[in-house]
């Protein structure tokens, strides 16, 4: 059985690989979450910057239709490969309405387009959205269809979603097969975690499997094909795949990641393994903040030891950071937190030369 430390160095080595080229980080990794807020860049972003080679926020924008990507809710928003979102998203037996219909052959006439094109065909009023503010229709019905698997984004253009229409997809697995599939990429993307958070994650897959108790036996039938592996550590235990490529943790090595990082999206496993409690602020009253509107943590070798918050003002970068205990007193620390910096300015396509560091 092995120990926290053992494990949690796993952990990190799995899914902090050495970097490679976006194609082969997006089968690593099985899937990326995407988020819109831009402090300083996309979580997507910030994601694939540290694990694929010299890659500059916005890339994934910019290569996403030469990849085999789709863009797909799984246990959040984000991106995967064709393959995964053909059993994600086959055929529904849903009816579509009027409004749908009408939505699907524009699009279907007229090729690749955004909301505000298809306004110009169909009109667009102001209704509300699933979140309580208001959106224009043509926007809903898009999005809906997205959902639905009838559209698929083809590409964006400043970050705004351009859909065309999907090919139909007849369902080659079972349902149970379907829900197996995904729980494995989560797996996969998240890294280890509980049965009870993988369940929670892909709670909304009900429309495949209906009932909790049948959900679980699917995952039980994955363990006992050994398909998922089983560790207890201080009598937590913990699925996850064994990939059989054991990587190195780099010595001396400061990471600044995202919120939406797969070390960091399982709380839970957050406390256990670093012994601190994380939270993302963004929605956050401000006077009721701790770390920050975005703020990242800091991973120092095997530990996360704190968070930073990065600005951009005037093509300089400042980053603020802060620690969970006490600041890291060696040297060490302190360049490898300049090299992190430096580098977080290239990624963004600023100068390296003038950047500001504070430690909190």
């Amino acid at each position: 059985m092995p120990s926290l430390d053992q494990f949690r160095k796993r952990v990190l080595t799995d899914s902090l690989f050495s970097p490679c080229g976006m194609a082969e980080a997006m089968k690593r990794l099985g899937f990326v979450q995407a988020d819109p807020i831009r402090c300083p860049a996309r979580a997507q972003d910030l994601i694939l910057r540290q694990r694929v080679k010299n890659y500059r926020a916005g890339d994934l924008e910019r290569r996403y239709p030469d990849l085999d990507l789709e863009e797909c809710y799984l246990f959040a928003y984000g991106f995967l490969s064709k393959d995964l979102w053909q059993i994600v998203h086959p055929k529904t037996d849903q009816k579509l309405t009027d409004e749908h219909r009408q939505t699907l052959d524009v699009i279907r006439q007229h090729g690749p387009m955004h909301s505000r094109d298809l306004e110009s065909h169909v009109g667009g009023q102001r209704v509300q959205n699933y979140w309580g503010g208001f959106s224009r229709s043509a926007k809903m019905a898009m999005e809906s269809l997205h959902h639905r698997g009838a559209l698929r984004v083809a590409n964006r253009i400043n970050g705004v979603r351009v859909y065309e229409a999907a090919d139909e997809l007849e369902p080659t697995l079972s349902n149970e097969e379907r829900l197996q599939e995904i729980m494995l990429v989560t797996l996969q993307a998240m890294g280890a975690t509980t049965r009870r958070f993988l369940l929670s994650e892909l709670s909304h897959f009900k429309y495949l499997v209906a009932n909790l108790g049948d959900r679980r036996r699917c995952l039980q039938d994955l363990i006992d094909a050994g398909r998922i592996r089983v560790d207890t550590i201080d009598e937590v235990e913990y699925l996850s795949l064994d990939s059989g490529r054991r990587g190195r943790m780099k010595a001396d090595t400061v990471r600044i990641l995202a919120p939406f990082d797969p070390l960091v999206r399982d709380r839970t496993r957050f406390e256990h393994f670093w012994n601190w409690t994380y939270r993302f602020e963004a929605y956050t009253p401000k006077p009721k903040r701790k770390l920050g509107y975005y703020a990242m943590p800091v991973l120092w070798q095997d530990q996360i030891v704190g968070w930073a918050n990065a600005t951009v003002d005037a093509g300089r970068l400042k980053v603020d950071f802060g620690y969970a205990d006490r600041r890291p007193k060696d040297r060490a620390f302190r360049q490898a937190a300049e090299s992190e910096v430096n580098q977080l300015a290239k990624f963004l396509g600023l100068d390296e030369s003038v950047q500001e560091i504070s430690h909190g």
